[in-house]
């Protein structure tokens, strides 16, 4: 549609405007029509267009977003071709897609490159910049960034800021992160809401949760409305505290003020109370999410199956599990192991054999966890052998049997007199870093004289 009217207005010997070339640009990467923009580019080499950096900006943005960095690259070199330098504005654009593409490496060279080029890094190449180092894991890069920044006489904007916090949030420095806040307020940044989950976040994940009640009064106060997510995180953690009626509390507040709880809100709510051993409580928060109406997902059914599992309660979980399979929900590698970890606890290893046989059918690659669950109910019921054979398997995919997989199944194999066996499993498990106890050098000792005989 929009590389028609595109096309008629060139027939017609209309011009047209960077501004709606820009807009058609945009649609047509949207739809995924790359070679239809490329083509508008084209045109406008030719004369026919008046294109302008922004819809330069938009297809470079969109061709790095579909991993095509080179060609992207190439549209860059094209512009110069013209005599036309690109601006900090296009470098940026360019910055912020290969961020975005996960590429820091090349990110840094384009930024580098508008420096030697005496264009100075503005306030939103910056902000990109140290985004980009935190969710590639180099936080250290980003605050030297964000000293640069501030050394150069670059002012930092909301979403500076905000990042920043994220990230001090996110380490639990949350002194670093209130002495942020607090320089926002001296330079006149508004605060928003993102600014006040972000705390709120980084205190609950403290368990300061009375200080995390104070920041709501206080965002309130300075007339900043509290979102869901804002709930949330508040409903989160007090459940993962076990303050359930603090939570409950929090949840009527959340009505009160008009914000509608989701699937997220009750699911923070039924793991809480499942972690209280409270399944009324956790019944009770189910029924509501299904008056609300709203859909149950396959968080909220395994967190159900965990808790009856738990409760010991299997015949439950697996009505759950079935009813997962209803709703058309596939089931993940959590909900397997909640299951198989119940049909362990109560020792019926055929059923959980039989489940986790299954696993690779479903695409599902068991962890280590589940093989480590496994191999202690091999132990329990005393099949030495097949305990044995997993935690092989498991060393030779490169998994980490833990150390009471090992001490399990050495102590299997001695009971059954494989002191061969046992004795190669503690030269694995110097091998991985694991000290045998004393528990194992005995087992071993007293399975001599009935390996001998």
């Amino acid at each position: 549609m929009s590389s028609s009217i595109f096309n008629r207005m060139i027939l017609r010997c209309l011009n047209p405007k960077s501004k709606s070339v820009s807009g058609i640009v945009f649609v047509v990467l949207g739809s995924e029509h790359s070679a239809e923009a490329r083509r508008f580019l084209h045109s406008s080499g030719r004369g026919v267009v008046d294109f302008d950096f922004r819809s330069f900006g938009i297809t470079i943005r969109g061709l790095i977003g579909r991993g095509e960095i080179h060609r992207a690259s190439s549209y860059l070199e094209q512009l110069e071709r013209r005599g036309r330098n690109p601006d900090v504005f296009l470098y940026t654009t360019f910055v912020h897609g290969l961020c975005g593409a996960g590429d820091l490496e090349e990110a840094e060279k384009i930024f580098l490159e508008m420096k030697r080029k005496g264009l100075p890094p503005n306030e939103v190449t910056y902000t990109v910049m140290i985004n980009g180092c935190f969710r590639n894991g180099l936080k250290e890069r980003g605050f030297r960034l964000y000293g640069e920044m501030i050394t150069s006489g670059v002012v930092p904007t909301l979403h500076t800021y905000n990042t920043l916090l994220h990230q001090h949030s996110k380490e639990g420095n949350l002194d670093s992160a209130f002495a942020l806040f607090d320089e926002m307020r001296e330079r006149g940044i508004v605060c928003n809401v993102v600014t006040y989950n972000t705390l709120i976040l980084g205190l609950c994940r403290r368990r300061k949760l009375s200080a995390a009640e104070k920041l709501l009064s206080g965002m309130k106060k300075v007339g900043i409305n509290p979102s869901s997510a804002t709930f949330n995180t508040l409903i989160d953690g007090f459940s993962k505290a076990g303050m359930m009626p603090q939570a409950m509390t929090t949840l009527g507040k959340m009505k009160a003020t008009g914000c509608q709880p989701n699937c997220v809100t009750y699911n923070s709510l039924i793991e809480g109370f499942s972690r209280s051993s409270n399944l009324v409580g956790m019944a009770d928060c189910y029924r509501e999410l299904k008056e609300r109406g709203i859909s149950p997902t396959k968080i909220t059914y395994t967190i159900l199956i965990n808790a009856f599992v738990e409760a010991d309660e299997m015949e439950r979980a697996l009505d759950v599990f079935r009813s997962m399979g209803e709703a058309g929900l596939e089931p993940d590698v959590c909900t397997y192991g909640a299951l198989i970890k119940g049909f362990c606890k109560e020792g019926s290893m055929k059923d959980a054999s039989e489940l986790f046989g299954t696993m690779p059918d479903k695409n599902l690659r068991p962890n280590d966890a589940i093989c480590n669950m496994m191999i202690s109910g091999y132990c329990r019921e005393g099949s030495s052998f097949r305990a044995w054979r997993l935690l092989k398997e498991m060393r030779e995919a490169d998994m980490t049997p833990n150390e009471a997989s090992y001490r399990q199944t050495v102590h299997a194999l001695c009971r059954d007199g494989k002191r061969r066996e046992a004795e190669a499993l503690v030269r694995g498990m110097v091998v991985a870093g694991i000290e045998p106890g004393d528990s194992i050098h005995r087992a071993l000792s007293d399975a001599s004289p009935r390996a001998d005989k």
